[in-house]
């Protein structure tokens, strides 16, 4: 069960019809929407998007590893950013890794079976 965590309904669509086949898949616009699923569901993975408004991804993973409850969920950050401070930032927060948009499905698919089989 993987949940994405994207401001853009394209991006949560795309992402949702590549992996439905072989995951289940939920979406949230946003962190607050996200922290409000994961109160009463369990998840296995989320997918999390770096650029947000209100809160950016940084500050979603903070407040999920923050939470008894969501701090042990794998995440990998989905990001447009190639800035090397931005991506040195991301990284001190120990995702479990980062995909950069466009996303390619095969990596994509890679990346979530490597964590998964980790779990």
């Amino acid at each position: 069960h993987i949940l994405v965590i994207d401001d853009n309904p394209m991006m949560l669509k795309v992402i949702r019809e590549s992996l439905r086949d072989k995951y289940e898949v939920a979406t949230a616009i946003s962190g607050k929407i996200a922290r409000k699923y994961l109160a009463n569901k369990t998840v296995d993975l989320i997918l999390l998007d770096y650029e947000m408004p209100e809160e950016n991804g940084s500050e979603v993973l903070e407040k999920l590893r923050q939470n008894e409850a969501t701090k042990h969920i794998p995440v990998i950050f989905l990001t447009g950013v190639k800035e090397k401070a931005k991506i040195q930032k991301v990284l001190q927060l120990k995702p479990q890794g980062y995909l950069l948009k466009p996303i390619e499905h095969d990596k994509l698919v890679e990346a979530i079976n490597g964590q998964l089989e980790k779990n």
